[in-house]
């Protein structure tokens, strides 16, 4: 009967549909029925008007969600725009006649790498032992019945094995095969219950096995999901029965069941493992033990640093018997260096320093030097390096880059690459060595002359509060600079990433059609360091939305474009500060699109299915100060009842292990409510992806064409 119900609705749809400026009816959206819960925290009273949507195995609530997922697809069905854009950006993934994909160089300079081939539409893992070598084919799915696409590759330090990841049915877990390299024949060993977002496979430093993040439960819907996780070392050719626990919560070292416990093992001359305490923060605490010490059986960790003693991430390297690693400080941060036998990371050897507007955001060693990037306001990158000397010096690079990443560095030897990448300067890899740098090579350069006329340029926005926020724009050099101008916002604003420079002719094809690409850095992000972060977190996010309502007020301002005629963008954890400039600000957008977004961040410790530790971005429920500050930037909660929202496209993932689906499907729910019949409100549900995976070419350019059609479906040209 409910399919009944289902299919008579969509019939029904698909005869009242219509687009853009015309109207959308209100009675086509699928019905669901209010079921409020009222709760008071901390002398605030909340009211909850779609609590039944947090129980996802309702038939109601399924069924519900389709309908809205069929509305969707119904909508974009006969927009012609979307085949104008299907067309196109399938021309430009094509013009990458065997595109490679990721590349991974281990020390002694193999290369292993995908490539996709034409003729079966597969990638496959291609081998080459060093740049110059013959290209061998290694393994090809297609020939692997139960195998899916390649989605992870880690290949070992002496490059006789590589681990494959797989994608797995189940939406969390990836399924890793050891692939001997030589023979290339499968290991019998299956990995699973892994997940390398999380943590990956670490080879010890005689390749003979690894160390892997196990996760116990990886079902979403059973309890203790993503929690309680711990390495373990698997010796090849051993079953995984004798895996052994090596780190993890125990008397001497202490992790919070929802903080994961992974190692790093940087390379074949490692003598020693770091164990971290991971999470969502920039800053962990961190252990040490000797390499020799765990595979025995007998790892005595010691602790090695705290969280407020501020190293970044699991980005340090050991090098002999000392320790590098980038650090934030007062000024900004820095490249640091210790003594691992008499550690002291209050008083560090200081290598190299940035500033707050100008942090060093990557680097790498190698047996000699040391490489690393700084980002000015995130978009201006320069190059350098330090010798054994602590002589620091500048790296000419053949464009200024918006964004670079160190590839195959190792203190084994000086080997090093590094890749560049820029708003209107395509991604391209190069090797250095004394000369400077030198392409690489490995792939033929894709030539993209329609963008040739592109041109980008930074202006600084006054905030609400005074701050400068820096504004990044794309548009065509020969562009008259007006108020009919159609401008596409793209925003994040979230846990210190800057919204780095990124060539991707698919977003670069707004601008050479006649538009405008608009790319505000707001607080929130790391494009002026740490602080810029801090600013716009917990209870400061209020400044990432005001920071994008007032860069946009400014391309109005400043006669670039015009109210109804700029769509905004965002993904992930940027839907708090989209969503929340948009309910403070609806006039401002013609469209508001976002893809796997963060809409009920107050939700978040309530739901098993949570990116467990995303509370030290966004705040607890648990603190009072935290919790007003999780009430205000809130963007289902604060939904005005009595404004015209713009048109809106949500695009959440079913498969979703850190977002879960009712977070979309509240915040469409009220909005559809209150909706006044003018502009679409769409829910379009991927059933088959998760939140970091867009999936497969032809999946990346659906959801593309999909978000730039409606953007321009619904611009209000006529305003």
């Amino acid at each position: 009967m409910k399919d009944h119900l289902l299919n008579l609705f969509l019939s029904i749809v698909a005869l009242s549909i219509s687009f853009g400026q015309e109207i959308f009816a209100q009675s086509q959206y699928p019905f669901l029925p209010k079921q409020a819960v009222t709760s008071r925290n901390f002398g605030i009273t909340l009211k909850d008007d779609y609590a039944n949507l947090n129980n996802l195995e309702d038939p109601m609530i399924v069924q519900w969600l389709k309908a809205q997922d069929s509305l969707a697809e119904a909508y974009f069905s006969n927009n012609d725009l979307l085949q104008d854009y299907l067309k196109k950006f399938e021309e430009y993934e094509n013009r990458q006649n065997g595109k490679i994909s990721m590349v991974e160089v281990n020390e002694d300079g193999n290369y292993f790498y995908l490539k996709y081939d034409d003729s079966s539409g597969t990638e496959k893992l291609y081998f080459k032992e060093n740049l110059s070598a013959e290209e061998l084919e290694l393994f090809d799915p297609a020939n692997h019945n139960e195998k899916t696409e390649i989605s992870y590759l880690k290949p070992s330090f002496d490059g006789e094995k590589i681990a494959i990841g797989f994608r797995s049915n189940q939406n969390f877990s990836t399924t890793v095969r050891i692939l001997d390299v030589k023979n290339k024949k499968l290991y019998t060993e299956e990995i699973t219950n892994i997940n390398p977002s999380f943590g990956g496979i670490e080879w010890l430093p005689d390749s003979s096995g690894f160390i892997y993040l196990y996760f116990p439960v990886v079902d979403q819907k059973k309890p203790g999901y993503k929690r309680n996780s711990f390495s373990v070392l698997h010796k090849l050719g051993d079953s995984l029965a004798v895996n052994k626990k090596v780190f993890g919560n125990t008397s001497t070292v202490n992790i919070p069941p929802d903080f994961y416990p992974k190692v790093k093992i940087g390379s074949s001359q490692d003598k020693y493992i770091i164990g971290y305490s991971a999470s969502s923060s920039d800053y962990y605490d961190a252990y040490i033990a000797k390499v020799s010490d765990v595979i025995s059986g007998n790892a005595n960790w010691i602790p090695f640093f705290k969280e407020e003693q501020k190293v970044y991430l699991t980005e340090g390297e050991v090098r002999g018997v000392e320790f590098i690693f980038r650090q934030g400080n007062d000024k900004g941060n820095q490249i640091s260096r210790i003594q691992i036998h008499n550690p002291n990371f209050n008083n560090p050897e200081v290598l190299a320093e940035g500033t707050k507007e100008n942090p060093i955001t990557q680097f790498d060693v190698t047996r000699d030097k040391v490489y690393y990037s700084k980002s000015k306001f995130g978009v201006e990158v320069s190059l350098w390096e330090v010798d054994t000397k602590k002589n620091i010096a500048q790296l000419k690079t053949p464009f200024t880059p918006g964004y670079v990443t160190f590839f195959g560095g190792s203190v084994k030897n000086n080997f090093i690459g590094v890749e560049l990448d820029g708003w209107t300067s395509n991604y391209t890899r190069f090797l250095i060595n004394a000369e400077g740098l030198q392409k690489e090579g490995l792939q033929s350069e894709t030539l993209y002359p329609e963008f040739q006329n592109l041109i980008s340029e930074q202006i600084m926005v006054k905030s609400h509060d005074g701050v400068e926020v820096p504004l990044s724009l794309i548009y065509n050099s020969n562009l008259i600079l007006n108020s009919k101008n159609e401008v596409f916002i793209y925003v994040y604003g979230a846990y210190g990433e800057s919204l780095s420079p990124f060539f991707y002719p698919i977003f670069l094809d707004w601008a050479s059609r006649g538009g405008i690409l608009a790319f505000p850095h707001v607080r929130g992000g790391g494009e002026k360091g740490k602080e810029w972060h801090l600013q716009g977190m917990k209870t400061l996010k209020h400044n990432s939305w005001r920071d994008l309502i007032s860069c946009t007020e400014a391309l109005i301002e400043k006669g670039f474009t015009s109210k109804g005629l700029i769509s905004l963008y965002t993904a992930s954890a940027g839907g708090v500060t989209a969503g929340m400039a948009v309910n403070e600000r609806p006039d401002l957008y013609s469209s508001f699109i976002s893809e796997v977004p963060r809409l009920n961040p107050l939700g978040l410790e309530s739901s098993a299915t949570a990116s467990s530790t995303s509370y030290l971005e966004y705040g607890t429920v648990k603190d009072s100060l935290e919790f007003t500050g999780l009430v205000k930037m809130d963007p289902y909660y604060n939904i005005n009842t009595t404004s015209e929202y713009p048109a809106t496209l949500i695009m959440p993932a079913s498969q979703d292990d850190r977002i879960p689906l009712w977070d979309s499907g509240k915040y469409i729910a009220k909005l559809q409510s209150i909706s006044r019949g003018e502009t679409p409100i769409l829910l379009d549900i991927d059933y088959r992806n998760n939140h970091e995976d867009l999936g497969d070419y032809d999946d990346t350019v659906m959801l593309y064409s999909k978000i730039f059609s409606f953007a321009v479906s619904n611009m209000n040209r006529n305003q």
